[in-house]
């Protein structure tokens, strides 16, 4: 961060704020033109002070946002991630039609824990059917999990960096303290502008954007919800272990099984009668 710094008072870095207005128009461009081309923007902040501020992007350009908790294969297993969705609208759905008045209270307290849980983890993504044009993050270095799924899926990653980060994993830096509110959300609303304006650059250009179901069946695979296992597997049968086929073969009068026999299995029709016992000779 050498090269955004413009001095330091006290010990404390201080930031070159032309570089930061630099970094502000430039991801103010690029987002212009990415949504303008019918892709959407994710907006990831999850530190505690920063949440409201995420939130208050999300109501105001109504684009994805994380701001609890990156769920670990958001933008690499995004099928995964299609499935725990419509996890979570069966969820929803089974509430709306009366479900709980139908199960025991205890029941009906796990059905409600499992309903919050997942929708914490997923409410701000839960709009979002195909992969975003742009990752906006706040703090990448609490945030590298997400930073790395985007890189690794070819999404551009616009980053607010403070003096302790690391520019070279974003490709646009905007230069500015992370952990102050008001300093993200000055940058937000110029975001947020952005956003509107390729909005507004989307539909003179007559852009088409694709549809709920559109988006799904571009899908490798459909997101349908995947019943959950006990974590029991079923043994696999190991040539020559234990479970192994059993050939049994019949006696001959000596004793001793015949090798070319075939086993014959013959089920009666009627018992078989009862045979006398014949009397002991003394």
């Amino acid at each position: 961060m050498e090269p955004y710094i413009h001095g330091s008072r006290n010990g404390i870095h201080i930031i070159d704020l032309r570089l930061t207005i630099k970094g502000i128009l430039r991801a103010r461009h690029f987002i212009r033109e990415v949504v303008a081309s019918g892709l959407d923007v994710l907006f990831v902040g999850t530190k505690p002070q920063i949440q409201a501020e995420t939130r208050k992007a999300h109501e105001a350009t109504q684009m994805h946002y994380v701001d609890d908790r990156w769920i670990g294969g958001t933008l690499t297993n995004f099928e995964v991630i299609g499935s725990r969705l419509a996890y979570l609208e069966d969820l929803e759905k089974k509430e709306s039609e009366g479900y709980l008045d139908t199960i025991t209270s205890k029941e009906a307290a796990r059905f409600g824990r499992e309903k919050r849980k997942v929708w914490r983890n997923l409410h701000g993504i839960r709009d979002m059917f195909r992969l975003p044009g742009v990752l906006v993050v706040v703090d990448p270095k609490t945030e590298r999990n997400a930073v790395r799924e985007a890189r690794r899926m070819g999404i551009p990653v616009i980053g607010i960096v403070d003096t302790d980060g690391d520019p070279d994993i974003c490709d646009i830096v905007i230069p500015a303290n992370d952990d102050a509110i008001r300093s993200v959300a000055l940058v937000f609303d110029k975001l947020v502008k952005a956003v509107e304006d390729g909005k507004q650059l989307r539909t003179e250009r007559g852009v088409k954007v694709k549809g709920r179901e559109e988006a799904i069946a571009e899908m490798p695979g459909a997101p349908v919800p995947r019943p959950r296992g006990n974590g029991r597997r079923r043994p696999k049968a190991i040539p020559g272990g234990l479970t192994r086929s059993v050939e049994i073969a019949p006696m001959e009068e000596g004793g001793t099984a015949t090798e070319e026999a075939e086993p014959k299995v013959d089920t009666p029709s009627e018992p078989a009668p009862e045979t006398e016992t014949p009397p002991s000779e003394e």
